[in-house]
């Protein structure tokens, strides 16, 4: 399912100069010796951690969105992060 994040829109100009850098995909990977998978979790801060998961391997934080950052987050829900 992989993950998928919107970035707020509102930021200062120049940061992104990009259009489709408001739109960060992570895309499970099925196929092949390398299985991976992405799920995401929301911290108390509400910041968003984007979990890299590893056939047969820990979960590993990815990258890390502040909570001003992102507006909407879909895919595997990992949890509450304890």
């Amino acid at each position: 399912m992989g993950v998928f994040i919107k970035l707020v829109e509102n930021r200062p100009p120049g940061e992104y100069a990009d259009p489709s850098a408001v739109d960060v995909s992570y895309v499970d990977v099925t196929e092949g010796a390398a299985q991976v998978s992405y799920e995401y979790d929301v911290l108390p801060s509400g910041a968003v951690r984007v979990l890299r998961v590893a056939k047969g391997e820990a979960p590993v934080v990815d990258s890390t969105y502040a909570p001003g950052l992102w507006f909407r987050v879909t895919g595997q829900w990992s949890g509450t992060w304890e």
